[in-house]
């Protein structure tokens, strides 16, 4: 009896050892690999779900409480550079982060542990005008990775990428390194 239980302890701890997300791991894999010419860090992936990977547990070495991708309109997706994403829990707690060359935005879990749910606005300073928000419409109840909800192409699954404006507004010219 006893080789038993040390048998089926083994293999228990075993299985403890090799454990993964088949779920997750087949999203990730659907996302493809990275895009040339583009390293691994805070500009790969726009427009993708990011705590898919960066949630603790997965490949990414960040923990994210949130992170996204902003872009300038509802158009094509071209990224909004230094824009501000404010988040506000139900307790009140505020956070706010910049948008990169890239567009995307990240909060680190040490630095923000919110109440869900939480409220989002984007804003973007014009120089010498006044700044433009973008609210959304809805509070976020779980989902941390704007992109599981705001993805192109826009239709019944989706309400379409995060954005700033409508189509045609113009922006200052901004590039990644």
């Amino acid at each position: 009896m006893t080789r038993t239980l040390a048998l089926l302890a083994a293999l228990a701890l075993l299985g403890t050892a090799s454990c993964s997300d088949p779920v997750r791991d087949d999203a990730i894999a659907r996302l493809g690999g990275e895009q040339p010419g583009v390293p691994e860090g805070p500009l790969h992936r726009p427009g993708q779900p990011c705590v898919l990977c960066h949630d603790g547990s997965g490949p990414g070495d960040s923990d994210f409480a949130f992170a996204g991708t902003v872009y300038q309109t509802d158009g094509p997706p071209i990224p909004l550079s230094g824009a501000i994403v404010r988040l506000i829990d139900s307790r009140g707690v505020k956070y706010e982060t910049a948008t990169n060359c890239a567009g995307n935005f990240s909060v680190q879990k040490t630095d923000y542990e919110p109440v869900f749910p939480v409220w989002a606005k984007v804003i973007y300073g014009v120089a010498g005008g006044v700044p433009v928000e973008q609210v959304m419409g809805s509070p976020i109840y779980r989902e941390r990775s704007c992109a599981t909800c705001h993805f192109d192409p826009k239709g019944r699954e989706s309400t379409g990428h995060v954005f700033l404006a409508p189509a045609g507004v113009p922006f200052p010219e901004d590039g990644c390194p």
